[in-house]
């Protein structure tokens, strides 16, 4: 871990939710002292070793300084404003000294609370990896050799995205790194990928469509794990952005072709656009899909949308079949409403 003063509430339900499952607790902590701050008393009772790091303004130094003091064999990495939810592992089922576990993003938006999902690097044998990058960090092996990682049935739930203004701090202290590392280590996809998802955070859409181009340019490839997440945001932020035509150039990305988050996208492009079948057929997919990271586009949000497009066609029969397979989502249950 690595461990901001201030935090001690959310500290002590991770660092709770660690017991009977890690057998060490490493926290690099920065020694400035904060008012009321309990981090050294909570680490204390959990029996952590607590290292003592000043700042480094690089996430990857403070990362690798902790994992030089782990002994186990295995290693979790986990945040502060993360905690265990689901821990299932048996070594013997895994051939990968690298493996992906489940992150549940907890957020609001306009008051709604909502969920989405990612898979992380963050449970790796010890010895071979390190952290690279100052900010949004990545595992990579020592020696610089590719890696091949599994899916494990490991879940962290996180709660860092549900204070906006915090939220948003965050962000731009994001930025002014990922900008320090373009400047020192020159163009880089991930890093403008990073730069668009805080100006996206911040809803400057424009910006963060620029850094998402200077992705694509610079050489994004679909064979990286975090370019699906970058032309999915981009296609929202090309919609916000009322660039409907512009976005068509975002269908077609077979390798997506099982994701309900790409297809949910895909949906909402050719709506858009007025080709309505179309885009029936693509929620429908999506509806299909058990790959997903934003809840509802697998389920509800898809075949809600599906009714309104019948319902503004003026089919209100089978707008109302779509808004009933949505269940209890309430704007499905409005839009029932209207069409019975």
């Amino acid at each position: 871990m690595i461990v901001k003063r201030g935090e001690s509430e959310d500290l002590k339900r991770c660092l709770d939710s660690l017991d009977g499952i890690v057998s060490e607790i490493v926290a690099v902590v920065d020694p400035t002292p904060v008012k009321g701050d309990l981090t050294d008393e909570l680490l204390s009772l959990h029996n952590a070793k607590e290292i003592l790091l000043p700042w480094p303004s690089d996430y990857s130094a403070a990362r690798n300084e902790s994992l030089k003091h782990v002994t186990g064999d295995w290693i979790l990495v986990i945040d502060t404003d993360e905690y265990v939810k689901s821990f299932d592992f048996d070594e013997r089922a895994y051939t990968a000294d690298a493996l992906r576990l489940v992150r549940e993003n907890e957020y609001t938006e306009e008051d709604n609370a909502l969920m989405n999902v990612e898979r992380l690097t963050r449970f790796f044998k010890a010895g071979p990896f390190m952290y690279e990058g100052r900010v949004h960090e990545q595992v990579v092996r020592k020696d610089g050799a590719p890696f091949v990682t599994e899916d494990v049935p490991i879940i962290l739930g996180h709660t860092g995205y549900t204070d906006r203004e915090q939220m948003l701090v965050k962000s731009k202290a994001y930025r002014d790194l990922l900008y320090r590392m373009i400047s020192e280590e020159g163009d880089d996809p991930y890093t403008y990928f990073q730069i668009g998802r805080t100006y996206y955070v911040e809803r400057d859409y424009e910006k963060a469509a620029s850094a998402f181009e200077k992705a694509i340019e610079s050489g994004a490839d679909t064979k990286d794990e975090y370019v699906e997440s970058l032309l999915e945001t981009y296609g929202y932020c090309l919609l916000e952005l009322k660039e409907n035509g512009k976005a068509l150039s975002l269908l077609g990305f077979d390798e997506y072709a099982d994701s309900a988050d790409y297809n949910f996208l895909c949906g909402l492009i050719l709506m858009n656009n007025a080709s309505f079948d179309e885009a029936i057929a693509r929620f429908e997919k999506a509806a299909g899909c058990r790959k997903y990271s934003v809840a509802g586009t697998n389920s509800y949000a898809a075949w809600y949308n599906c009714g309104v497009i019948c319902e503004v066609l003026g089919d209100q029969k089978r707008a109302a079949g779509y808004y009933k397979k949505s269940g209890e989502y309430p704007k499905a249950l409005a839009g029932l409403k209207r069409v019975t």
